[in-house]
C-alpha cells in the first residue's frame, strides 16, 4: 500500500511540475503576444521584449532552484529515513572506484 501512495505522490508532484512549465510557457507566450501586438514604436517593442524575456528567465530560474531545493529535501529526507530503519547504507565512493576497477587498461599509441 506504501508502494502505491508512494507512486501515486509522485505522479501527483510531475504533474504539478508539467503544469508550472507550462503556465510559464503560456505566460510567456501571452506577454510577447501582448508586446508585439500593443501600438508601440519598435525600439520600445525591442526594449519591452528583452525587458519581459529577462524577467521571464529570473522567474522561471527562481522556480527551477526552489523545485530543485524541494527535490533535495525530499531525497535526504527519504535516505534518513531509510538510514534511521537500517535498510541501507549508501557509500558512492566504493561504486565509483568498483566502476574503475571494472574498465580495462587502455594503453596509449596501441
Amino acid at each position: 500500500m506504501k508502494i502505491i501512495n508512494e507512486r501515486k505522490r509522485v505522479e501527483r508532484r510531475k504533474q504539478k511540475v508539467d503544469t508550472a512549465k507550462k503556465v510559464a510557457i503560456g505566460s510567456v507566450i501571452g506577454a510577447l503576444a501582448g508586446i508585439l501586438f500593443a501600438p508601440k514604436a519598435g525600439k520600445e517593442i525591442r526594449r519591452d521584449i528583452s525587458q519581459k524575456t529577462k524577467e521571464a528567465t529570473e522567474a522561471t530560474k527562481k522556480t527551477l532552484k526552489e523545485l530543485e531545493e524541494k527535490v533535495k529535501d525530499e531525497v535526504k529526507s527519504k535516505v534518513d529515513n531509510m538510514k534511521d530503519r537500517n535498510m541501507f547504507e549508501i557509500d558512492l565512493t566504493a561504486e565509483d572506484k568498483k566502476e574503475e576497477a571494472d574498465k580495462p587498461n587502455e594503453v596509449v599509441g596501441e
